[in-house]
């Protein structure tokens, strides 16, 4: 909850969200000071009694680099055999907090009203994000394994049967293929 606290004087003691705070400052001995402690509105920085967090999980187009592929998925390279670069686009999904009055809140949801009764309930959680690994995720693949495996063997490429699958054989399925990437 974001709060702000204002320092205001002793004659306030004691009253609703005033705090003593007391220190010990070296060759002075202990000083007392008092704070006006309220919550505030992430939004407008306004102080108002009825603030409460909410949790957003927001969509944010972003880039990253990777290593650039042929169509058969092999990596490219530079004149220095270095892994040629390239960026590609991204919606990553983090999990954002906010600390809204009524009001703000209301303007929120107003906002997103056409979008939200449009939506539908996901069926699955969001796919994590490069470098993060949770339990919910462990184990699960947005891709058809099976089908990338098979592909890639029909198509000369070395897969194991089971474990992990290379980047750059899935992107080559998905670009030999047409079929559509989740994680796109």
């Amino acid at each position: 909850m974001a709060t702000k606290a204002e320092p205001v004087g002793s004659e306030k003691a004691g009253e609703p969200g005033v705090q003593e705070v007391t220190t010990n400052i070296p060759g002075v001995g202990e000083v007392k000071a008092y704070f006006q402690v309220s919550t505030v509105d992430d939004f407008d920085g306004k102080t108002t009694e009825d603030v409460q967090t909410l949790r957003l999980t927001v969509p944010q187009e972003d880039t990253r680099e990777v290593v650039a592929t042929d169509d058969e998925g092999n990596p490219l390279k530079n004149d220095d055999d270095t892994d040629k670069l390239t960026t590609e686009t991204y919606w990553r999904y983090p999990t954002l907090e906010i600390d809204l009055g009524k009001a703000n809140r209301d303007k929120l949801l107003k906002a997103l009203e056409p979008f939200v009764s449009k939506a539908r309930e996901a069926k699955v959680q969001p796919v994590a994000t490069q470098g993060s690994f949770t339990a919910s995720t462990a184990g699960k693949s947005p891709h058809d394994l099976n089908a990338i495996r098979a592909w890639a063997k029909s198509a000369g490429h070395e897969v194991a049967d089971k474990g992990r699958i290379a980047k750059n054989i899935i992107t080559a399925y998905y670009k030999n293929t047409g079929k559509t990437n989740p994680e796109e």
